[in-house]
């Protein structure tokens, strides 16, 4: 209060923010009074990281390369979590060691072991051991839903699908990696669109505009070229699902070859909003259904035919856009476990 009595603070969000000059031992005294956190959201191509303060302002981000550590390795993954996180400290003007608490959701950190080395790769990083490393998928759910129930789809470089029910229950549907699934994703497209071309380079399959496309933008006019790429040893997943757009702009272009792939992707990923649906008994109620990741830049042409699968058999359920990013999701439950862990101590 100012010695008036007159209130001296504004309110962004829920948080009160200072808007009067203070002595600065005051001020250093406020912001050690202020908690603050960290979301990251790791994936296959590329790792996001904010702070944030405890009503949810944005405070600082940071981006750097992927961190599934099955996709890129240990080492790799760990020093791109680092670089994000230092970027969006440094954005945000602190040390981490104000940092309350870190959430991380990592891709690939799903089986008991796998996360158990992610979580002794980021010790060094968060000595006190304030931190939660789980599923890129759970943030993602909290980042479009918020800790309501719903379900998301992601379909990135992979795809999986993740949902709650109100009694708090969960379940996933895909995210088995591009070997053995990864339906619906971009790298699934990219794949099937760079093997239409090579069927139609054959005499397999009708001619497509994706073969133009490879040539324009990525000087392989000769589909013979391609072998020499895809399998090299330094090709990895994300560098594939990359020529997922050529899929996108035939598709949008008219190309029946390219609207075939896109389609047969949204049909896929239905299924797998489906099959959490199902699981989490929800598909006679009405719940949302939020898409994130790259593919779908494809728009109406991936979501049309999803949608289509989803409504015939939960009509209660409303597809749209994320209410947050995943990212956002991650410093959400950053926060949501500080409060967890104040009430033990208290």
């Amino acid at each position: 209060m100012r010695p008036d009595g007159a209130s001296s603070v504004q309110r962004l969000g829920t948080l009160p923010v200072p808007t009067t000059r203070y002595p600065l031992h005051a001020t250093r005294l406020y912001a050690s009074l202020m908690a603050y956190f960290l979301g990251v959201d790791g994936g296959a191509s590329k790792t996001a990281a904010i702070v944030t303060d405890e009503g949810g302002t944005a405070l600082g981000t940071g981006l750097a390369g992927g961190s599934n550590h099955l996709r890129v390795g240990i080492e790799a993954a760990t020093r791109n979590i680092e670089r994000a996180v230092n970027i969006a400290l440094v954005e945000a003007g602190m040390p981490i060691r104000e940092v309350e608490y870190a959430y991380c959701g990592i891709a690939g950190s799903d089986h008991p072991d796998h996360h158990e080395r992610v979580v002794d790769a980021l010790k060094v990083f968060f000595p006190r051991g304030n931190f939660i490393v789980d599923t890129d998928a759970r943030i993602a759910l909290t980042g479009a839903v918020g800790f309501d129930s719903g379900v998301v789809i992601i379909a990135g470089t992979g795809s999986v699908a993740f949902g709650r029910n109100l009694e708090g229950g969960e379940a996933r549907a895909g995210g088995w990696g591009p070997i053995i699934g990864d339906e619906g994703s971009g790298y699934a497209m990219a794949r099937d669109g760079l093997a239409a071309i090579v069927r139609a380079y054959d005499g397999r399959n009708p001619k497509t505009i994706m073969s133009d496309i490879l040539c324009r933008d990525y000087g392989m006019c000769n589909p013979g070229d391609l072998p020499r790429f895809v399998y090299a040893t330094t090709t990895r997943t994300d560098d594939i699902a990359r020529f997922g757009k050529m899929v996108i702009e035939a598709a949008s272009g008219g190309d029946a070859v390219a609207n075939q792939i896109i389609e047969r992707a949204g049909h896929e990923l239905g299924q797998c909003v489906l099959a959490v649906a199902r699981r989490l008994a929800l598909t006679n109620d009405p719940f949302p259904v939020a898409y994130v990741g790259g593919a779908f830049h494809a728009g109406d042409l991936l979501l049309d035919p999803m949608r289509k699968v989803i409504n015939a058999e939960a009509r209660g359920a409303h597809v749209g856009p994320p209410l947050h990013t995943p990212v956002e999701g991650a410093a959400m439950m950053a926060i949501r476990a500080a409060k967890v862990e104040r009430a033990a101590r208290a």
